[in-house]
């Protein structure tokens, strides 16, 4: 196991105007639930946006099982740190920080929401910042004011690597015993 020192921060939107000419505070529980603020892109610019990321560093993952994901790409981001970037095929796109992949801690630990991260990687190629309050299904006009969030790593850290070797080792210990265990089962044969 490995101590961790570094914590991970980033602004989301609190008060904000919508295209509507309503106003809202945005609760800060809100705000940090992946998918509530949405980053969108024309369906046209997506390869764009997609080949902007992976020159900024992004490696596309395996998609995983979320209805209309079209690409998946994350990239290293500090020291235990990854950003994750997912986008669908209607143009909307969810980001957020979470424990790398490297490590046993990145599926049970929190994660929070990136905006402005993930719009300053393929902005060179769609400079045009559109956030969808899910929630209210309204388009953000303004951002007035930000939460300023904080994500506090894991008091320590296991490397995922050799915990799949220690377990696919003692799985092939398993095995091998099971398999010598076989026989032509003659004993169960009615003659």
């Amino acid at each position: 196991m490995q101590v961790v020192e570094y914590s991970i921060s980033t602004y989301l939107p609190r008060d904000v105007v919508y295209f509507d000419g309503t106003s809202a505070t945005l609760p800060q529980d809100y705000v940090i639930k992946e998918g509530n603020l949405r980053l969108f892109v024309l369906k046209n610019k997506i390869n764009d946006v997609v080949n902007a990321l992976k020159s900024a560093g992004f490696k596309e993952e395996k998609l995983e099982f979320y209805k209309g994901e079209k690409y998946s790409l994350s990239t290293k981001f500090f020291n235990i740190w990854e950003l994750h970037v997912r986008i669908y095929d209607d143009g909307f796109i969810d980001g957020h920080f979470e424990v790398s992949r490297d490590y046993l801690e990145h599926l049970p630990y929190d994660t929070i929401p990136s905006i402005y991260e993930v719009f300053e990687s393929y902005r060179t190629v769609y400079d045009k910042l559109h956030i969808f309050d899910n929630g209210a299904k309204k388009w953000i006009k303004e951002v007035k004011t930000h939460y300023f969030v904080t994500l506090n790593p894991p008091k320590s850290i296991t490397a995922l690597q050799p915990v799949t070797v220690s377990v696919d080792l003692s799985a092939i210990g398993i095995l091998t015993y099971l398999l010598s265990r076989l026989n032509k089962g003659e004993e169960f044969v009615e003659t």
